[in-house]
């Protein structure tokens, strides 16, 4: 190799963002040279993460910083990795049906910092990662929804504080404690912001990769945890407590390539129900008029679900219906049916989380 280009090409791979040719050229190619040192430092990514080089009017080359890759070097949280998610997917990538995310070199070269950011969801104890919902959403199919908890727009609720699952309160227009007192009488309270009411319910927003999704994901290999807890109990459970189950068990699974129906099966089976998880008892009609009355108050923050449920199941408090002469009483009203119950009112009512 010549002496211009031995140089360039070193100067390249040395990592050098900038190389000048001598005044006096030999008249070998200095640019490929110095292109090709820069590549070679650049292996371990795909194409269209790489950095590339340009000539300057001066005769010198420059490395060019890929957009992509510095975007995805300062993601800082779920807004700005859906934003990254969703140009990369606009990409041609050599991705299942054009959609550059579905391209499993790629995917696995994002998939860390990715996990690095965790979730935002309707889910106030969510604790799942970026990742992962993105990977639900690739499930999701042709469904109208992807299982589990949504992601919400960070954006939207910027400044406010979080009072229930799509519940906010904005600090800067509090009403003081005499102003919320009223609210309870008036149904308005000024502080108050539902993400319900903006457009999209600030719901977050990943491709929609539809049928697409779930053939990448099975020619990857994914399992669809989800679907499989639920296939598994649903069959021989009440749905709705087979729902409690999922919901109970899917952050606990400890998930590992290793794991499977039959491992998932053992665990469900596991667990246990001496805390009366699984007892149906209903709802009186004075415990649910006393549950609509504060309504208001633990949609609005100002009552938590925990204190009104500890008060229709307190026998001393006249709610809570107490048997006569040992006979005639109601089993203690569980959880499950008290959100459930909540939820059947608006189904943006804070609930006890479980």
């Amino acid at each position: 190799m010549s002496s211009d280009a031995r140089d360039a090409y070193i100067a390249g791979k040395s990592g050098s963002t900038t190389y000048t040719p001598s005044s006096t050229s030999d008249g070998t190619d200095a640019a490929s040279a110095f292109a090709a040192g820069v590549a070679s430092t650049q292996s371990d990514k795909p194409e269209i993460f790489q950095n590339t080089v340009s000539q300057q009017d001066d005769g010198s080359f420059v490395v060019d910083k890929n957009p992509l890759q510095q975007q995805l070097d300062n993601l800082q949280n779920q807004d700005q990795a859906f934003e990254f998610i969703n140009t990369l997917n606009q990409l041609d990538t050599g991705g299942t049906s054009g959609m550059g995310i579905l391209n499993p070199e790629l995917l696995g070269y994002i998939k860390d910092p990715l996990v690095g950011l965790g979730a935002f969801t309707t889910d106030m104890d969510e604790s799942r990662n970026v990742y992962q919902l993105l990977i639900n959403k690739m499930f999701q199919g042709d469904d109208e929804r992807m299982r589990g908890a949504l992601p919400l727009s960070q954006s939207a609720v910027a400044g406010l504080n979080r009072i229930g699952p799509t519940n906010f309160v904005d600090p800067k227009l509090s009403q003081g404690f005499f102003g919320d007192l009223a609210s309870l009488f008036t149904g308005e309270n000024a502080a108050a912001v539902n993400l319900s009411e903006l457009p999209g319910g600030g719901i977050a927003t990943l491709p929609e990769f539809g049928q697409a999704g779930l053939d990448f994901t099975k020619e990857q290999g994914f399992k669809n945890y989800g679907k499989i807890i639920e296939d598994l109990i649903t069959g021989a459970t009440p749905l709705k407590y087979g729902k409690f189950l999922f919901d109970k068990t899917k952050e606990k699974m400890g998930i590992t390539e290793q794991n499977d129906a039959d491992e998932i099966s053992k665990l469900i089976e596991s667990i246990s129900d001496d805390d009366g998880s699984f007892e149906v008892a209903e709802l009186t009609d004075k415990q649910k008029d006393f549950i609509n009355k504060q309504s208001f108050a633990i949609k609005e923050g100002l009552k938590t679900p925990g204190s009104v449920f500890d008060t229709i199941n307190n026998p001393n408090l006249g709610i809570f219906k107490k048997p006569f002469l040992g006979f005639g009483g109601q089993d203690p009203t569980t959880v499950e049916e008290y959100n459930d119950y909540l939820k059947s009112l608006d189904q943006t009512m804070p609930t006890i989380i479980t």
